[in-house]
């Protein structure tokens, strides 16, 4: 065995990698040793080794996933870009998601309660609209169903139509594979214009449980569910899908500003005892 090799433990030292991790990397072939003594197991590695176990050490700071550094480590410069991009990427809807939980915990601890809303009852009135469709994984709910809006929004604008309420969203129950349904919907106006990649077509009115959420998309979760609470509390079930109504612009004021009417359509529970109206 040559000199030059450096037992376990002052490796480890070197690079500041644990043992246990070292044995683990080995364990898996992130990092083999350069040699393994065959009667006593100990493992010994070369000091050119050294900057690649300090480049494992730095991305595992990183919270890059092993599966992930392990390519890195044999990227060229294009591949380690669009390796670096993935992760920027699951961090920044990783955040996004803290904030949204955070947002959210701040709003029950300011209200005392885990509804909180101010929940009502109304009767919607049928409208007509024009409408564009489509199946969205539900973690990308929120950009998916905005790029939904403008592109219906778009294709009105070549008939030299606007913005008309209702601005909405119906949103099905996630399916098996987590896809939502959505139907973007703009009201529309007399005479209708014969749409190529939309449909004019027409909602129901009828009875809604409803709230008005002042703040970010991302506690619209939190706001369906409270409704969905709201109703079984109150001897009602769902209907219909969920709607969401947009009061303002997301382009136009900032999150914290934004208005949203949550809509659950319901009905009373057969037998049940209807509750406040």
């Amino acid at each position: 065995m040559s000199k030059k090799l450096m037992p376990i433990g002052q490796f480890s030292k070197s690079c500041r990698l644990s043992i246990k991790a070292l044995r683990h990397y080995d364990d898996i072939g992130l990092l083999r040793p350069e040699h393994v003594d065959a009667n006593s197991g100990y493992r010994y590695y070369a000091k050119s080794q050294a900057k690649k176990a300090v480049m494992i050490a730095m991305l595992r700071l990183l919270d890059i996933p092993i599966s992930v550094i392990s390519e890195m480590l044999d990227s060229h410069k294009e591949n380690l870009h669009r390796l670096v991009e993935q992760q920027k990427q699951q961090l920044s809807h990783e955040l996004a998601h803290k904030r949204s939980v955070l947002n959210s915990l701040e709003r029950i601890s300011d209200s005392g309660q885990l509804i909180p809303f101010d929940i009502a009852i109304r009767e919607d009135p049928a409208c007509i609209v024009a409408s564009r469709s489509r199946k969205i994984p539900l973690d990308k709910l929120l950009k998916e169903s905005a790029e939904l809006i403008y592109d219906l929004y778009n294709e009105l604008q070549t008939f030299g139509r606007d913005f008309v309420n209702p601005v909405m969203c119906i949103n099905s129950d996630p399916d098996k594979s987590d896809l939502v349904k959505v139907i973007a919907c703009i009201g529309v106006n007399k005479p209708y214009p014969a749409l190529k990649e939309s449909s004019i077509i027409d909602i129901e009115g009828g009875k809604v449980a409803w709230l008005m959420l002042r703040g970010p998309y991302e506690e619209l979760g939190l706001a369906f569910h409270s409704l969905f609470a709201w109703a079984q509390e109150n001897g009602y079930q769902q209907r219909a899908a969920m709607r969401e109504i947009y009061l303002n612009d997301p382009s136009q004021v900032p999150a914290n500003e934004l208005m949203t009417e949550v809509i659950l359509p319901i009905e009373a529970i057969h037998g049940g005892k209807e509750g406040p109206h």
